[in-house]
């Protein structure tokens, strides 16, 4: 890679610093001290599983998807009966050894990881404080090696999803489309938190109580509120980075990099504007917190679709995402009380899925000709038509086909984040929730027990008391 490759695909590693910087500035000081060693320790383990197994599940069959050279040794994907446009797993380049260990192949994984860190702390940072450290960890664990390589290879590595433009899988639109994250890492982390939580909830009380009737609800506090907006910045240059590094999914497809950049600017400022909006109206007062949860918003809202959005509609995009926000947290906070203190679940879902389904409606078809390898030339019979939306600009068609494709890939990783994350912590909090069982039983046994003995005792009293009733009055059965 030339040094201007290089440049943004390293500017990408601010996404997770800018996201950590975040979450840290709605934790309270004690919790984010904790935190930080925790999710330093998940980040550690989860590059050691990106790089053990889950670089080759994601990029296993990248030679089949374009023959650059120096990727020869990423040849192997498993599809199952349905041919190679049915691909699922890739299986080759574990551990970057032997025929993966070249040049190409190394700089691959180094300009994934970003993308593999904010998909891992999504889940850790919103889990920490409800779930163990040692859960926690796991599930970082299990998204960096198993979780985010699935949907990377569905989506990014020649897999399924991406092919379902083909004529041979489903025909629709050009597969489906995400250019930088918008499903595959915060939908997929934000979902994954979602289903963690509620699978530590099972059986348990609610973490939070209930708001109490007639009270006005409060915006949640901003603890570190220098922190919060400074991480928001630095993620808005992590993600022009990374967008403009031309990752290896994007393979050839014809781009304009300087319109990727000025939508992300303009999602960003829109997610500001309109959460600080609904703040100022349902508060009579801005919010220093809301105001860097509503950039990120914005410029999660534009990662799945910014190569392919008019600016108009980039900013239009952002600007819903940050409007949606607050109220989404007022509805994981208070409606299902779940303790996601770093809105992670609220930042995955309105940014992340209502990102991805923009695309598929303001796709102008003005560029990503060739994308995911359809197109090349002419599309929907049209010469230079690129991905397009239900609303494209003036002279392309419109193309509904692209809003199954979205459909199809938001309710895939949907399905399999939620249930990945339930299934994972209600497993891993089996041991406990037995064990309090137990416990309880056990407690309600030894009181039952107590109850019976007061009982006897409280008869044997009884019938002492009876009978010295009985000599007192003189009284026996003999009398009557």
């Amino acid at each position: 890679m030339a040094t201007e490759s290089w440049l943004p695909a390293l500017l990408g590693y601010l996404l997770p610093v800018g996201f950590f910087l975040l979450a840290w500035g709605g934790m309270e000081a004690e919790r984010a001290q904790r935190a930080t060693t925790v999710a330093a320790l998940a980040m550690a383990l989860a590059t050691l599983g990106y790089f053990v197994a889950g670089f080759a599940f994601h990029l296993g069959g990248a030679w089949l998807v374009v023959s650059r050279p120096g990727l020869e040794g990423l040849k192997r994907i498993f599809a199952g009966e349905g041919g190679l446009s049915w691909g699922l797993i890739g299986l080759a380049g574990f551990f970057l050894s032997g025929e993966a260990a070249t040049p190409e192949v190394l700089s691959l994984f180094v300009i994934y990881l970003p993308m593999v860190m904010m998909a891992v702390l999504l889940p850790v940072l919103s889990l920490y404080g409800r779930a163990r450290g040692w859960q926690v960890v796991v599930v970082g664990l299990a998204v960096a090696t198993l979780f985010f390589p699935l949907v990377a290879c569905w989506v990014w590595g020649g897999g399924w999803l991406a092919n379902l433009g083909q004529e041979d899988v489903l025909g629709r639109g050009h597969g489906f489309v995400d250019h930088a994250g918008g499903g595959v890492v915060y939908l997929l982390g934000g979902l994954v938190a979602l289903g963690g939580l509620l699978g530590l909830r099972k059986g348990m009380p609610d973490a939070m109580p209930p708001q109490e009737p007639g009270k006005p609800a409060e915006m949640p506090p901003a603890h570190f509120p220098l922190l919060a907006n400074l991480g928001a910045l630095l993620f808005g240059l992590g993600w022009i980075g990374w967008a403009l590094s031309e990752p290896f999914h994007v393979a050839g497809a014809e781009l304009n990099l300087p319109r990727i950049a000025v939508n992300g600017l303009l999602a960003g400022i829109g997610g500001t504007l309109t959460s600080q909006l609904y703040c100022w109206a349902a508060l009579g007062r801005v919010e220093a917190l809301m105001s860097a949860r509503g950039a990120v918003a914005g410029w999660i809202a534009a990662a799945a679709g910014a190569p392919f959005l008019s600016p108009g509609a980039a900013l239009f995009t952002g600007a819903l995402a940050g409007l949606l926000l607050p109220v989404a947290v007022y509805l994981v906070d208070h409606l299902l009380r779940l303790p996601d203190g770093t809105a992670a679940i609220p930042l995955g879902l309105v940014g992340g899925g209502w990102g991805v389904l923009a695309t598929a409606l303001f796709a102008d078809g003005r560029w990503g000709q060739g994308w995911n390898r359809i197109g090349w030339e002419d599309y929907l019979g049209i010469a230079g038509q690129g991905v397009s939306g239900l609303f494209p600009a003036g002279g392309f068609r419109s193309d509904p086909g692209q809003l199954v494709a979205q459909l199809a890939g938001i309710g895939t990783i949907g399905l399999l984040a939620f249930l990945g994350g339930w299934l994972l912590l209600l497993l891993l909090n089996l041991p406990y929730r037995l064990r309090q069982t137990g416990e309880v039983k056990a407690v309600s046994e030894e009181r039952a027990g107590r109850a019976a003995l007061l009982r006897r005792v409280g008869q044997a009293w009884k019938t002492l008391f009876a009978l010295r009733q009985r000599e007192v009055t003189g009284t026996d059965e003999s009398d009557t």
